[in-house]
């Protein structure tokens, strides 16, 4: 028996004047006024009591999306409805051979749409276990009995039956993943859709990946992912990162598509825990998101309110003393209710491989959802994160390269050495963040959505840091150090408009989407570095010195940063094949600088354009070959002592690849060669006698480069994720003398893979193993003159869990053969972190 049709329900059911209340809404919104929208509206009664809740929660419980698939061959027509809606469809070519489909326009959840495209068959879709479904010949009913006549009675008297299907909810680009592969996303194109549809590099890290990993930072969670260089060293101030060979940028992190504001010294983190996914989109981006870095941007999508009750506590042990308590809690409000809830939470206690550095963790995510109709969302999102470092500035300080990376007299500097001064050093940073996001869709073709975002960024941080080894003591063990300090507040407030329309016109189908993107941050710093204090025995500290940072900052500034975007995007596609991707982007960005030392302030006003053009062909057979060219602009925040502001470095990048997702499999595979280059870099100013340590914009890097990704479930038990990346950097100019030279810290080859296990017999059903490896290439120390190479290394991982069904056991091992790894900066170097060994519990229920 084929599935049970649902009855037609419009999107604007129960409310007088739909189209007066849609015009009213968008109206508040662009001119910054959601609550006047929100104080006016009426919600609709609920028809027939709690029977007529429950049949509007079926309704929404199928999530609408709009189609425009047009008549066509059968097979076609469902391979493009699987892409659309995220879901897998299997079928054999036998049976679809000869069948014709009237198509699909308008708003439909997916077994809708799939009744719709196999109308006028003998077929129709079952549900699978995995959330997908398979072709079969539609199976007639057996004759039902004749009702007696008391029987016909109470049928009458009762409400109409509604047969709600307990299939996985469709991939949503902001929603849950279940598994390892995705295949939408959002941060490729700002529109919901297909991974394989994005002209660009794109990679989705999901929350069980994250969670299967045991991941704690961004930085581990890239660790699998092409294209991604993360720092070797163990550093807890940031997630130092390099995307397609250009060094970790402020502007390189976004929090639910809007950027993540940052002190020179108190970079914006995130808690992975809190993240439903992490998503990576490598090359330019200020098309979609103005001022951004040219390597690439990291997304990360916020765990956001669910329809379906969800509770979840988790204890964690580890090495190195760690304790930790986390929890994600999230549901409806009531039964029947509008509005749905999320609150996660996380607090750590852990001291760390590196003596006196501690990551002490408090973590707060609230979220509520109004949803009053099904064309109509609002999203409240919040967040609290504090970081305490402990008696330490967050590193191990700076360490001299001779004794790690070099060869010292003594032997080699003991891992856990920390090079500061523990009575003196602290690292306290404190995040908070609240904002919204609203969606209002006024029919199938119109949507309008608003993303706004306050953050603040609180920074307290000062240590004592090397200098490296004292050159008038022959035994090499004296190292010279410094007192520095960074103390400041970044806030910034970030506001995302956007206007969206699917139509067809000429058998072309557009997604055609208008932006307006407002933002202002306010920085506000002091930084001090003291170049003379006590010096330590490296190779036996002993700890007690006095410090005291300079009486006079070197930086004491207030930086403001405004910045308003006007973008245009439209995703053709035609002949069910081509899909032209055109955008462009107008920018005006001021940056003005307050020298409070100088009692100067220096004012810069730019206007820049950049845009991006791709071109994709759709394959029946999941085959996706693609061409682009992007462009960037990033801000320059160095301060120019001798002159104004320095400008927006700009990039240009030219890509080719090939992403294939066979139907009806739960992988993706994607390839891409590409070359980047970034101009308008800093580099040493000629006139050193007039501008000593000056710097002008004359400097140019460029990026070439080979990507290889896989994140395929081999089958439903094997799961592997696979990255290879070559990349040949080098300086193209510079007054520097170090044209030709590779970038520091940027290897040649990197390759990672992962693979999981979960046993489904009898006997050990609920067990599940992961074991991955990570290989990083040699890289050079600097990019000047006299550098060295920094020794390229191999890391193991594994995993162990099993997984009751309420209970879930696991533990992780990062670096399971204690590998001695490091990154190193010119003569200064930090080592990498070691073996750490997680236990974790967590219950759901």
């Amino acid at each position: 028996m084929g599935p049970v049709r649902q009855p037609s329900v419009s999107p604007f059911a129960g409310h007088a004047r739909p189209r007066a209340i849609a015009i009213a809404t968008v109206q508040a919104l662009l001119i910054g006024a959601p609550g006047a929208w929100l104080a006016g509206h009426v919600p609709a009664a609920h028809a027939q009591g709690a029977q007529g809740a429950q049949s509007a929660d079926a309704h929404r419980a199928e999530a609408q999306k709009p189609y425009a698939i047009p008549p066509g061959p059968l097979a076609a027509a469902l391979n493009r409805f699987g892409r659309d809606a995220g879901v897998m469809l299997s079928f054999s070519t036998e049976q679809t051979n000869g069948l014709q489909s009237k198509g699909l326009n308008g708003s439909h959840g997916v077994q809708s749409g799939l009744r719709a495209l196999l109308a006028g068959t003998d077929l129709e879709a079952v549900v699978q276990a995995n959330g997908g479904y398979v072709l079969r010949k539609e199976v007639a009913p057996p004759p039902a009995p004749a009702p007696s006549a008391t029987a016909k009675r109470e049928a009458e008297s009762m409400l109409p039956e509604i047969h709600v299907s307990a299939a996985r909810t469709p991939e949503m680009a902001t929603g849950r993943v279940h598994g390892h592969v995705a295949k939408r996303s959002a941060t490729g194109s700002k529109t919901d859709v297909p991974i394989v549809e994005v002209p660009q590099s794109l990679s989705v890290i999901t929350a069980d990946e994250l969670a299967g990993r045991a991941v704690s930072t961004v930085k581990e969670a890239v660790g699998y992912t092409a294209g991604v260089t993360p720092s070797a060293s163990f550093d807890l101030r940031e997630d130092l990162t390099t995307f397609r060979g250009f060094p970790f940028d402020w502007a390189s992190f976004y929090l639910d598509g809007l950027a993540m504001p940052s002190t020179t010294y108190g970079v914006s983190t995130s808690e992975p825990y809190g993240m439903e996914r992490i998503e990576v989109l490598r090359g330019p981006a200020s098309m979609l998101y103005g001022q951004n870095s040219t390597g690439g941007l990291l997304n990360m999508v916020s765990k956001r309110p669910v329809a379906e009750p969800l509770h979840e506590l988790q204890v964690q042990l580890g090495s190195h003393d760690r304790k930790q308590l986390a929890f994600d809690l999230g549901g409806p409000i009531a039964s029947g209710s509008e509005w749905t809830y999320r609150l996660v939470g996380l607090v750590r206690r852990s001291d760390t491989s590196v003596d006196f550095v501690e990551d002490n963790r408090t973590f707060l995510a609230p979220a509520l959802t109004w949803k009053p109709s099904a064309a109509t969302s609002l999203t409240l999102l919040a967040s609290l994160l504090n970081d305490d470092l402990g008696h330490s500035g967050g590193t191990s300080a700076f360490l001299p390269a001779s004794g790690i990376a070099l060869p010292n007299p003594n032997g080699t500097i003991d891992r856990d050495t920390y090079g500061g001064e523990p009575g003196f050093d602290f690292y306290k940073k404190k995040q908070m963040s609240v904002g919204y996001e609203f969606l209002h869709r006024f029919d199938d073709t119109w949507q309008f959505t608003q993303n706004l975002r306050w953050r603040k960024v609180d920074l307290d941080y000062q240590t004592a840091y090397g200098l490296g080894l004292l050159a008038s003591d022959p035994s090499r063990r004296t190292l010279r150090r410094g007192a520095f300090g960074s103390f400041g507040e970044n806030e910034a407030l970030a506001v995302d408009s956007q206007l969206q329309a699917k139509w067809v016109q000429a058998g072309i189908e557009h997604t055609t989407l208008i932006g307006l993107d407002l933002k202002r941050t306010q920085l506000d710093e002091k930084r001090y570095f003291g170049f003379t204090g006590p010096a330590i025995d490296i190779f036996s500290p002993v700890y007690g010195a006095g410090l005291a940072l300079p009486a006079t900052p070197d930086t004491d500034q207030s930086v403001e940063i405004r910045q308003a975007g006007l973008y245009a995007q439209d995703q053709m596609k035609f002949d069910q094949r081509w899909l032209l991707t055109l955008g462009g982007r107008w920018d005006a960005a001021s940056h003005e600088v307050e020298n409070r030392l100088k009692a100067t302030t220096s004012r810069l006003t730019e206007g820049k354009a950049t845009g991006r053009v791709g071109l994709t062909y759709l394959f029946d057979n999941g085959l996706a070959p693609y061409a682009s060219m992007a462009t960037s602009f990033t801000p320059t925040l160095a301060s120019n002592d001798y002159g104004p502001p320095f400008k927006a470095r700009t990039g240009k990048q030219r890509e080719v690849g090939l992403k294939y997702q066979p139907p009806g499999s739960n992988a993706l595979y994607t390839a891409a060669v590409f070359e980047l280059t970034q101009r308008n870099a800093l580099t040493a100013d000629p006139d050193q006698v007039n501008h000593p340590a000056g710097q002008v914009q004359v400097g140019e890097y460029r990026s070439r480069g080979l990507e290889l990704e896989a994140k395929t479930e081999i089958t439903p038990s094997l799961s592997l994720l696979a990255a290879y990346t070559y990349l040949d950097a080098e300086v193209t100019q510079s007054n520097d003398g170090n044209v030709g030279n590779t970038p520091k810290g940027i290897p040649r080859n990197t390759v990672s893979a992962w693979a999981s296990y979960k046993f489904r017999g009898e006997v050990l059903r609920g067990l599940g193993v992961g074991l991955g490896a990570r290989y990083v290439g040699k890289r050079p120390s600097a990019d000047a003159a006299g550098y060295y190479m920094v020794q390229s290394f191999t890391l193991l991982d594994a995993a162990v869990s099993y997984d009751t069904g309420e209970w879930l056991f696991a533990l992780n091992v990062s670096n399971l053969t204690d590998k001695v790894t490091y990154d190193c900066w010119y003569a200064r170097c930090w080592y990498g972190p070691s073996r750490q060994v997680l236990a974790t519990a967590t219950v759901r229920w």
